[in-house]
C-alpha cells in the first residue's frame, strides 16, 4: 500500500516541530537558570556559581569574602574570573588591589584601586581606601575630597568617615584644611560638627576650628557657637570663654546682664533669659503692663520648686550694684521671692535681694556686692522662691520685673552692703 505524499509531509513538519518545541524549551529553561543564578548572586553566591560557574556577581562575592577570611590565593583567582566574564567590573579591580596591599605591593595596590576607582567611581570601599592612603601620603586635598564624595552620595558611611574627618579637624593643620569645605556647608555638616562637639573635650580645638571655617569664608551657626560657648563654661575656662562670647557679639556687653527688659526669648543661653517650665507657673517674657514691657509671672496656688529664670555672666572681680524695677499683685507665699547670684565654680551666693512679697506699684529694689577675685569667674543670676520644707514652695499672685541692671560700683570699695529703693 503505498502512504500518502501528503502524509510524509505532514509527519515530517510534526517532527520539526517536536525538535523546535524541545530546543526552545531547553533555551527557557537555560535563561531561567542563568536568571535563577543571577538572582541567587547576591543572596547565596556558590549556589549560584553552581548553576552558572561565570555568573561574575557570585564570583565577585567570592571574592571579597575569601579576602575577608584572609584567602588572599583564593581572592585573587575569583577576581580574576569575575574579570575575565566582565572586563569592566571595577570591585574586581579594587579586591585584586586589596590582594597586592597584603602582599606588600602597594604601588601595584595604587595602580589598582586607581584604575577601579575610573571604572567605578562610585564604589564607596574604593574611595574610602584611596581616601585613607591619600592621608597616609599626607595628601590632605586628595583624602578630604574623596571623604567629601563619599558623604555626600552615602550619607550613610558617616559612622565610618566622621572619626577620620574628627582626627584632621582637631589637629591645627587639618583643621586649616578641613575648614575650607566646612565653610561651604555641605549636606554632612551639621551632623559632623555635632558630632565632634559631642566627643572633643578640649573646647579650645573647637573654636580652632571654628575660627578657621570664619577665615574661609564660612558662617557659624548659632548652635554651633553656643555649643563652644557651654563646653568652655562647663570647663571654666572664662578666659577664652570671654573672648569667644566676644567675637560674636563684638565685644560688647559680653560681662553684662543681656536683654535687662525681658523682651522675648533668647536664641540660646549666651543671648538672654533662660527661661525653664515648670508646672504651677505661667512665664511670659514682653509681657505688657502700664506701657512697659517685661517679665511677668502667674502663680497658680500650686507648690511649686520655682527657679527657672536666669542668665549666666561673666562678671570680673570688682564691686557691683544690682538694680530691677517690679510689681507685685497679690503676691502670697511663705517666704517670697528673691533674686541671687552664685559664683558657678563655689555655688556660694554673693548677691541676693530682699524676699519679694505683697502688692503694691512699680518700685525699684537694688542690692551692692562684690565678686571675689577668687574662685568666681562665671556667676549665675537666678530668679528663685524662698522655701525650706515643702509646704513653703505653695506661692499665688502675680510678679512683674522690667529693667534689670547690673553696674559697676567701684567708688564703694569698702564692705558689701545692701538697701531698697521704693
Amino acid at each position: 500500500m503505498r502512504v500518502p505524499e501528503w502524509s510524509v509531509v505532514s509527519a515530517d513538519r510534526r517532527a520539526g516541530r517536536r525538535t523546535g518545541l524541545f530546543l526552545l524549551c531547553f533555551a527557557l529553561a537555560w535563561l531561567l537558570l542563568r536568571g535563577y543564578a543571577d538572582y541567587l548572586a547576591r543572596v547565596l553566591p556558590e549556589r549560584a556559581l553552581a548553576l552558572n560557574a561565570a555568573q561574575p556577581e557570585a564570583l565577585l562575592r567570592r571574592a571579597e569574602g575569601a579576602l575577608r577570611a584572609g584567602d588572599t590565593a583564593a581572592a585573587e583567582a575569583a577576581a580574576l574570573r569575575a574579570l575575565a566574564t566582565r572586563p569592566d567590573e571595577g570591585r574586581a579591580l579594587r579586591v585584586l588591589g586589596a590582594v597586592a596591599e597584603r602582599r606588600g605591593d602597594r604601588a601595584r595596590a595604587l595602580g589598582l584601586m586607581g584604575a577601579a576607582a575610573l571604572v567605578t567611581p562610585r564604589d564607596s570601599a574604593t574611595q574610602f581606601w584611596l581616601a585613607i592612603n591619600a592621608l597616609a601620603d599626607h595628601d590632605l586635598d586628595t583624602s578630604l575630597r574623596k571623604l567629601d564624595r563619599l558623604l555626600r552620595f552615602e550619607p550613610e558611611l558617616h559612622r565610618d568617615v566622621f572619626p577620620i574627618l574628627g582626627t584632621i579637624a582637631s589637629n591645627p593643620v587639618g583643621a586649616q584644611a578641613i575648614a575650607g569645605y566646612l565653610a561651604g556647608d555641605p549636606p554632612w555638616r551639621s551632623a559632623f560638627m555635632t558630632t565632634l562637639m559631642r566627643q572633643i573635650d578640649n573646647h579650645a580645638v573647637l573654636a580652632r576650628l571654628l575660627r578657621a571655617i570664619e577665615r574661609a569664608g564660612g558662617r557659624i551657626a548659632p548652635a554651633e557657637h553656643a555649643q563652644v560657648a557651654e563646653g568652655l563654661w562647663r570647663a571654666h575656662d572664662w578666659r577664652r570663654l570671654r573672648a569667644w562670647l566676644g567675637r560674636r557679639e563684638g565685644g560688647i556687653g559680653t560681662a553684662w546682664v543681656r536683654d535687662p527688659g525681658f523682651d522675648g526669648p533668647a536664641l540660646d543661653a549666651w543671648s538672654g533669659w533662660e527661661v525653664g517650665r515648670v508646672g504651677g507657673v505661667d512665664i511670659l517674657l514682653g509681657a505688657v503692663l502700664d506701657e512697659r514691657r517685661g517679665l511677668r509671672l502667674i502663680f497658680l496656688d500650686r507648690r511649686v520648686p520655682f527657679r527657672h529664670v536666669s542668665q549666666r555672666l561673666l562678671l570680673l572681680p570688682g564691686h557691683y550694684v544690682l538694680r530691677i524695677s517690679l510689681r507685685l499683685r497679690q503676691l502670697r507665699s511663705a517666704l517670697g521671692l528673691r533674686w541671687t547670684l552664685r559664683c558657678a565654680e563655689s555655688n556660694v551666693e554673693i548677691a541676693t535681694t530682699e524676699r519679694l512679697l505683697g502688692d503694691g506699684p512699680w518700685r525699684v529694689v537694688q542690692t551692692a556686692f562684690e565678686v571675689p577675685p577668687q574662685a568666681c569667674g562665671g556667676q549665675v543670676l537666678q530668679l528663685q522662691l524662698d522655701a525650706r520644707i515643702d509646704a513653703e514652695r505653695l506661692i499665688s499672685g502675680e510678679a512683674w520685673f522690667d529693667q534689670l541692671m547690673i553696674e559697676s560700683d567701684e567708688a564703694r570699695p569698702d564692705s558689701v552692703s545692701a538697701e531698697t529703693t521704693r
